[in-house]
């Protein structure tokens, strides 16, 4: 059942790759993405974008995610639009008056691109 059409019903998807913990070869316990995505639909907001409009300058956009639930960390990989993304701010759970307005809230940042072909 939704209870929130912004938090439930959002038109955005992304596919968050949880951070999880893995032992190296000296029992040294290591943070990294998981190998099995999860899907998560999102409510966007554009934040900030700069476009690169000669060679060698930077692209880079900022957008903040709202999403009822989402496995994200600071060493989670994030795919958007059918790119990578970075989580630029740690995310932050609000638990809002009652269950129906309970979120989770993260920005993410396009990883830069130069202007260049």
């Amino acid at each position: 059942m939704h209870r929130s059409r912004l938090l439930d019903r959002g038109l955005g998807v992304v596919w968050v790759y949880p951070e999880v913990v893995v032992y190296n070869s000296r029992g040294v316990p290591q943070k990294r993405p998981a190998d099995t995505p999860v899907k998560v639909r999102i409510t966007k907001m554009e934040d900030r974008s700069s476009t690169a409009e000669l060679p060698g300058q930077v692209t880079s956009k900022v957008v903040k995610i709202t999403a009822r639930q989402a496995p994200v960390g600071a060493w989670a990989k994030v795919v958007y639009e059918g790119e990578e993304w970075d989580v630029a701010v740690p995310p932050y759970f609000t638990p809002g008056v009652s269950k129906s307005t309970a979120h989770v809230e993260f920005t993410l940042r396009s990883r830069n691109k130069t202007g260049e072909a």
